[in-house]
């Protein structure tokens, strides 16, 4: 019996896994009314197909599999028609439209005065002076254009010259080498074993590697200091 629930959930798992890899990664990050109930039936299904040793296997796999058409004919028919993508989805609303609060698309969204003051401080601001407009989201976020009056200076407003952005490479992880990263950089793990001077790679919280300056930072474990290795 043991060895059976633990079969079906290793099995459940594994299938939710890669079905969730297969839609893709707005599972997690845009959660929508169609994707929260697909995701609470599969979580169902596949809670009762661990502990259920009476229907065979394929019932719950059937399952699985129609919830998991449906979710993808809803995304292929959101694509292919702005009325259904609003009716699956939504749209935004205004809440806060030229510094004053709208009531009406307020209760629409089903916040109250409390939690748009909440959403307001969690985006950084904590006076409703500063904010000329405010938009709730499909995905529950919202999004603020605070008044020009009230918004930070950029540098090309300041005129101050910055450097251009740039992505730094991790080399190592928790004491795990990445070769790609090394390969995009084209560094090879001798150079990396040369720039640690000796240092047990598996101690190495994080190594990144700036291309623009040719330098590799370190940050070891059991210390919270960064150390630069100059090229």
């Amino acid at each position: 019996m043991i060895y059976k629930i633990l079969l079906n959930s290793v099995i459940a798992f594994v299938s939710l896994f890669f079905i969730a890899k297969i839609l893709g990664k707005k599972q997690i990050a845009e959660l929508t009314f169609c994707d929260y109930v697909v995701g609470i039936s599969l979580g169902s299904i596949s809670a009762e197909w661990a502990i259920d040793d009476e229907k065979p296997w394929y019932v719950y796999c059937t399952a699985i599999l129609i919830f998991f058409a449906f979710s993808l004919i809803v995304d292929f028919a959101e694509r292919k028609s702005p009325f259904l993508k609003k009716m699956f989805k939504g749209s935004p609303i205004v809440l806060i439209s030229d510094g004053k609060i709208d009531y009406i698309n307020l209760k629409k969204s089903k916040l109250d005065v409390n939690a748009l003051l909440g959403m307001c401080r969690v985006a950084g601001y904590f006076d409703l002076r500063d904010v000329a407009y405010a938009v709730f989201e499909t995905g529950g976020e919202l999004s603020i254009l605070p008044r020009s009056d009230r918004r930070a200076a950029t540098t090309e407003e300041l005129g101050v010259v910055t450097q251009k952005a740039r992505l730094v490479l991790p080399f190592v992880i928790d004491g795990m080498i990445f070769d790609d990263a090394l390969a995009r950089a084209g560094k090879s793990r001798e150079w990396l074993f040369e720039k640690l001077q000796g240092k047990d790679v598996k101690r190495v919280l994080l190594a990144s590697y700036d291309p623009e300056s040719d330098k590799l930072t370190l940050s070891m474990k059991n210390t919270r200091k960064f150390a630069d290795i100059a090229k």
